[in-house]
């Protein structure tokens, strides 16, 4: 079947989340590790993206695991959503190009509840049908239901669709379930639209 519909992640591929830049840019780096590991690659950071937990709970709980002179500059990394995560600027005529040549694009995302008020700091969202935000569906990728999610909420056939995502795993449920998928480099635009090409689309 042709590709009718584009599916991104946000995370690495519309925006720069980039965790060792925010490290780098709020703590020193003996500290690097300490406060990854509570944050960004902790459990409740998932269960945040999950929505079991608001943002600010969720930064209460890792705080508790952190030494009490770290909380400020956490809180402030964490809720700096626009400052972290800037557009990266090469995706958006991408975007411009796939709509104008009349395909319908959507986001599929894990990302926290703060997400409605982010969106307006990124242009391309302007292109976007519709939208699925892990948070208001409790559930993650790389879990399928998810993805069920998204093809009933809109309607769209898996074997129509062209996934794009930063993550091996996210990409290999994508394509289980018979989606076309690349995995994503933000350093590696032209890999993408080469696999755009591949896939047949304009």
């Amino acid at each position: 079947m042709a590709i009718t519909t584009i599916v991104f992640d946000m995370g690495g591929v519309l925006v720069d989340f980039d965790a060792k830049r925010s490290l780098s840019t709020h703590f020193a780096p003996e500290y690097h590790d300490l406060i990854n590991e509570k944050t960004f690659a902790s459990e409740t950071w998932k269960l945040m993206d999950k929505g079991d937990f608001e943002v600010e709970e969720a930064i209460r709980i890792m705080c508790r695991e952190l030494p009490a002179e770290f909380h400020e500059e956490v809180s402030k990394m964490i809720l700096d959503h626009e400052g972290e995560m800037p557009p990266i600027a090469e995706m958006y005529p991408i975007v411009k190009t796939l709509k104008e040549n009349g395909y319908r694009i959507y986001l599929l995302s894990n990302c926290p509840s703060w997400f409605d008020e982010f969106k307006k700091s990124v242009p391309a969202f302007d292109f976007f049908d519709g939208f699925i935000i892990s948070a208001k569906y409790n559930l993650i990728k790389p879990g399928k239901e998810i993805f069920s999610v998204l093809f009933n909420e809109f309607s769209l056939d898996a074997s129509e669709c062209f996934f794009i995502d930063d993550s091996p795993a996210n990409v290999a449920t994508a394509n289980d379930l018979g989606m076309t998928a690349h995995c994503f480099s933000k350093y590696k635009v032209n890999e993408l639209i080469d696999a755009l090409r591949g896939a047949g689309i304009l």
